[in-house]
């Protein structure tokens, strides 16, 4: 099976290990691009509040420390230290994401855990983020697509993504987004869970440079006429 991949792995680590209710997470993670399409970079942050940052601050506590309800600081280092070496077999793996048929690769992949310390009952925020970066091995084209495919994988909900990647390119169609916009070069929009993300994109069609001949030919033909329209008028 697949490796997962970014932070929606984790997400669907907790989400079967501590079921929390949707209304207490959301997910937020901006993909830019590093030197040119074929390598994107991604920084993603994912909070839960109330009872579900409480369920995991307790988990992490059973997990990672001495299970007596009172989440340290050291456990939650064990936790970070616990996902970092899962992060780093995630290094050259397959990701989610397409790009005219070719799978991203993994290359870079970091997590930081924001909270609180103290007795996990009372936590109410959690925060883990995540940054890296993935690529493609694709060749350049004129048009493009971006798939991102979890269909058979994960369930999303109440995750905001943001493409800010088109800075060179014109967005043709987005699918597979719920109320989904394009701010410049951004899409930006909620996943649907269970469908697959499109976004068609393709460079610009620019307006052809008339050629060294063709200018000098319009020069000629225009300069014929204004001496045949003087000579004309000399005439009468």
């Amino acid at each position: 099976m697949r490796k997962g991949m970014f932070w929606v792995t984790i997400v669907s680590f907790f989400m079967i290990t501590i079921p929390v209710s949707s209304a207490d997470y959301s997910g937020e993670v901006e993909y830019t691009t590093s030197e040119s399409i074929f390598e994107i970079e991604f920084y993603s942050s994912e909070s839960w509040t109330n009872d579900a940052a409480s369920e995991i601050a307790c988990w992490i506590d059973e997990e990672y420390g001495n299970n007596d309800s009172i989440t340290s600081e050291s456990e939650i280092e064990n936790y970070e230290e616990h996902e970092r070496a899962i992060n780093a077999e995630l290094i050259g793996s397959e990701g989610y994401h397409y790009l005219n048929g070719a799978v991203a690769i993994i290359d870079e992949y970091e997590v930081e855990v924001s909270s609180t310390y103290g007795n996990c009952n009372e936590f109410d925020l959690f925060t883990i983020s995540w940054e890296g970066k993935f690529s493609f091995d694709a060749e350049a084209a004129d048009e493009y697509v971006l798939l991102f495919n979890t269909s058979e994988d994960h369930d999303f909900y109440n995750i905001q993504v943001h493409y800010c990647i088109f800075e060179d390119f014109d967005v043709q169609s987005v699918s597979g987004l719920a109320d989904e916009s394009i701010d410049e070069e951004c899409v930006n929009g909620l996943r649907i869970n269970g469908e697959v993300m499109e976004i068609k994109f393709e460079k610009p069609q620019g307006f052809a440079i008339p050629s060294v001949s063709y200018v000098s030919t319009i020069l000629v033909i225009f300069i014929s006429s204004a001496f045949i329209a003087r000579r004309t008028e000399q005439a009468l």
